[in-house]
């Protein structure tokens, strides 16, 4: 019997350039923190090891500080094995963060696999095979040999990739190689651990991708999980068990908004739907509102980004629509009045679509300022 967790892609060190502000740094600090969680949940299952299957580090050119922030990480909460597998992201080429990890961070229960050789577990009659990514981009079908492989037909035979399978996944994933989309079948395998994509994933028969532990883009694809898995015997059908992990949600929302009451069912909505300081929100809104329903927009918009972890907000396809009570707000003489009127006139100008956009842009910010001067005024 072998019982495991199976996770990867934790691309630990991942920069985050496209979040702005602090959050970037708390979601590097919180992928540190879920390698802890994924050590206490392999010492409270008492699995007998964890398998990384590729990607652990965001690039080769790790710092050494955040190599020993995430072995400390998985020691401190399982004092099992860990097998370590390189992805494209943290390739077995010369100079890699595998020959670092040889000569500076040796730990007796983390092993790195980086050949294409079995490791045996003798005490579990387990063997594992492993098909470690030695350069970035490899087109290659990095587990052919699985199929060759011959040892005791009593051991349990584990799989242990990173790549796309063929035939199965709608988008590929990031890493150049793909995988038959029958290596299960023909390399008698008890199960395949994946990585690359990003979503857990039950793929094939006994073929998983466990996904990142913790989620790290907008995609509605099931990430933030390790799997638990149990192989009782030569043969037998694994037993897998989804456990969640992650601690940041990365959601997607589309609303349409045409008054003042669409705005407030917007609000209520988000804060009844999500944890928003665990949240990062991808906000696309469209429609149509009054300069001043927009202002008002503006406000939600502020008070929502102050509770959320982060907010991103598209408001491209949400046109600005002036009302007579909007134009009666403000004082039609003198600049002001000009410049309503010449910014009136362009928002009809069906011929320039672009320019009637910017007009009606320019038109809400130029409301927004108004009245803001008007309630300091007050």
């Amino acid at each position: 019997m072998f019982t495991f967790l199976h996770t990867a892609d934790w691309q630990i060190g991942k920069q985050f350039a496209n979040i702005e502000g602090d959050a970037g740094a708390l979601l590097r600090t919180r992928r540190i923190e879920t390698i802890s969680k994924i050590a206490e949940q392999a010492a409270c299952l008492k699995v007998d090891a964890v398998l990384v299957a590729g990607d652990v580090f965001e690039t080769n050119q790790v710092s050494g500080k955040t190599i020993l922030q995430t072995f400390q990480a998985m020691a401190d909460g399982f004092d099992g094995k860990w097998f370590l597998l390189p992805g494209n992201h943290d390739s077995a080429e010369s100079g890699s963060v595998w020959e670092r990890i040889r000569k500076n961070f040796v730990n007796k229960n983390i092993f790195v696999l980086d050949q294409p050789e079995p490791f045996f577990l003798n005490d579990y009659g387990t063997v594992i095979l492993p098909a470690p990514l030695q350069r970035r981009h490899d087109s290659r079908d990095l587990t052919n040999w699985f199929d060759d492989f011959a040892c005791d037909e009593k051991f349990i035979r584990i799989g242990f990739a990173h790549g796309s399978l063929d035939n199965r996944l709608q988008h590929r994933g990031e890493a150049a190689n793909t995988i038959s989309d029958t290596r299960a079948c023909s390399a008698h395998l008890d199960y395949l651990a994946l990585g690359d994509w990003h979503g857990t994933l039950n793929i094939a028969d006994r073929t998983w991708y466990a996904g990142t532990p913790e989620p790290d883009r907008f995609k509605d694809n099931d990430a933030g999980n390790v799997l638990h898995v149990e192989v009782t015997e030569r043969g037998a059908s694994p037993k897998v068990d989804k456990i969640s992990v992650g601690h940041y949600q990365w959601c997607q929302m589309e609303q349409q908004l045409f008054g003042e009451s669409d705005v407030d069912g917007l609000e209520q909505n988000i804060r009844k739907s999500y944890v928003l300081d665990r949240t990062l929100l991808k906000l696309t809104l469209s429609g149509a509102l009054s300069l001043d329903s927009r202002n008002y927009l503006d406000k939600i918009v502020e008070k929502l980004t102050a509770s959320a972890f982060y907010l991103e907000v598209d408001d491209s396809s949400l046109s600005a629509e002036p009302s007579a009570a909007d134009l009666d707000g403000i004082d039609q003489s003198g600049f002001v009045g000009a410049c309503v009127g010449k910014l009136l006139s362009l928002t009809n100008n069906e011929v320039q679509a672009a320019q009637a956009q910017t007009a009606r842009l320019a038109l809400q910010i130029l409301y927004s300022k108004y009245k803001m001067i008007e309630d300091s005024a007050r």
